[in-house]
């Protein structure tokens, strides 16, 4: 199911988040009995060496940022493929795909105003950075409340669903640790799932930026050695203001440009922006 379509779903019926939080709990618990069973585990014991796993989960971490970045927008043009794919990566950010779908098109939808759940005005980043799933959720339940009603059956609805948000987000902590091990879970995944966070607060702080008279201008970043590495590695993440004019590019750099402009980086993205089976 497209980005686009999710987004519908949720505007048109207001029990589909939570009938979608309750298939994905019952389908992690299932998992996570399997996994208790079979006791299916890829960990291995600590040496003090497999810190060296960090930067390398850590660049992991930002190719998992763009590619789900990229999937909301069905970017990878086979669906079933930008769906898995799509899904993987929620699983890595713990608050699924379709609530990032939910997120990024609200992003779209209101940039820099209220109803935009990542929108960095007025604070430092230190604050934003912080906490950024309280700003995101503060932001999608006044949205949800404005297109489905204050009801006070909706208000049981968003409490209800808002629990079943933050019971999911425990239950793939626990999918990852029992499938990871000690080990790799502390080393590679919660350094990967950091450096995601990290960038998209940095790209979405950076990238809209407040001027004097309090207006906000969408910029792309590439303008010393931290940002063209960065760019490397998130497929032009930090080309903010090319991806809001056009969020069909898979990577936005291409934006009037040769796609032979990137060299081989360049190449393999067009592969999976083309990818189709």
């Amino acid at each position: 199911m497209k980005g686009s379509i999710i987004f519908r779903k949720i505007n048109k019926d207001r029990l589909y988040l939570l009938k979608s939080y309750a298939l994905d709990m019952l389908v992690m618990l299932v998992l996570i009995a399997l996994l208790s069973v079979t006791g299916i585990s890829i960990g291995f014991e600590y040496s003090h060496w497999y810190l060296l796993i960090i930067p390398f989960a850590m660049m992991n971490g930002l190719v998992l940022a763009s590619l789900l970045h990229n999937t909301s927008h069905n970017n990878i043009k086979n669906d079933f493929l930008n769906r898995v794919v799509g899904e993987y990566c929620g699983y890595w950010v713990l608050y699924g795909f379709e609530n990032f779908v939910l997120v990024h098109f609200l992003h779209h939808k209101y940039s820099d105003e209220e109803l935009d759940p990542v929108n960095p005005k007025g604070m430092s980043f230190i604050v934003f950075l912080s906490a950024p799933m309280r700003y995101m959720i503060d932001a999608t339940r006044k949205y949800l409340m404005k297109i489905h009603g204050s009801t006070e059956n909706y208000s049981f609805i968003m409490k209800t669903q808002t629990l079943a948000f933050h019971i999911n987000i425990i239950l793939r902590l626990v999918i990852w640790y029992m499938l990871l091990g000690k080990t790799l879970f502390f080393t590679f995944y919660i350094p990967g799932v950091l450096s995601i966070v990290a960038i998209f607060a940095h790209i979405n702080y950076n990238c809209h930026q407040e001027k004097e008279d309090g207006s906000i201008e969408i910029v792309n970043l590439n303008h010393n050695l931290y940002y063209k590495i960065a760019n490397f590695f998130t497929v032009g993440g930090y080309f903010h203001l090319n991806h809001h004019q056009n969020v069909n590019l898979f990577d936005p750099r291409f934006q009037g440009q040769s796609h032979s402009t990137f060299g081989l980086q360049a190449h393999l993205s067009n592969i999976f922006r083309k990818l189709s089976i």
